[in-house]
């Protein structure tokens, strides 16, 4: 997860709610597909518990229980693009799981049977680095929602470059998707690239732009057909 993000054009070929129509496969599509809902999305689901006055290792096992039970009840075959966004549809889910079921639910010992990968500590020193004292819990959860949005924006611009072996490339580039930089720093990262300084400046250009249209096609994958992209992503870049 990125923190310091404020997260011919590039093709991703993607729907709306592409992920979650996957997850309600049955076969090996279905359960990558779920493996790959989950480990996008917990964090803000960790954000929330601990707004909400969870502990740390509660707030773990609050989210581990919810994603297991999400697998185990097939949550998402529930889940209709029709009716709002993918952002509100986990929340909602997410706080009826707490309020309703979360006692006789997580039962399991910690650290076992875990439906992600969870670091523990990173996660709440990623959650104290970014905590602000008055925020509602809905809006934090919204707020790293909006994080996890960018930086899956910008994994599909480094598997794209990765692709074409230029991860190296992407990533000494990557700094400037959201920051000016000075003819110096042009200078210098053109030199750790063998790239001259004019050639760097219309590089991060195009993949600004490039950036723009990922950013854009990961909002509108978690939209229904009729909510209006620019206005999520007016709402998500605010929060930031």
């Amino acid at each position: 997860m990125i923190m310091d993000v404020p997260r011919t054009q590039a093709q991703f070929p993607q729907t709306k709610w592409s992920m979650v129509l996957r997850s309600q496969d049955r076969g090996e599509t279905g359960q990558d597909a779920l493996a790959e809902l989950c480990q996008s999305y917990w964090f803000p689901l960790y954000a929330f518990a601990r707004k909400s006055g969870r502990n740390p290792a509660d707030a773990e096992d609050l989210v581990q229980g919810f994603l297991s039970k999400a697998v185990q009840d097939r949550l998402f075959i529930r889940a209709d693009s029709d009716k709002g966004k993918l952002r509100t549809f986990l929340l909602t889910a997410f706080r009826r799981f707490s309020r309703d079921e979360y006692e006789k639910t997580v039962t399991q010992k910690r650290g076992g049977g875990n439906v992600v990968s969870f670091d523990a500590m990173e996660a709440e020193s990623w959650y104290g680095e970014s905590e602000l004292a008055d925020e509602a819990p809905e809006k934090t959860f919204d707020r790293h929602w909006a994080i996890t949005v960018l930086e899956n924006a910008v994994q599909r611009l480094a598997k794209d470059w990765d692709a074409r072996g230029k991860g190296s490339d992407f990533q000494a580039l990557r700094p400037f998707l959201t920051a000016s930089g000075s003819s110096e720093e042009y200078e210098a990262v053109g030199k750790s690239i063998s790239m001259k300084p004019d050639t760097v400046k219309v590089t991060i250009h195009r993949l600004r732009a490039k950036f723009g249209v990922a950013l854009r096609e990961e909002i509108q994958d978690t939209q229904t057909e009729d909510d209006d992209v620019d206005s999520e992503l007016r709402y998500l870049i605010q929060l930031l």
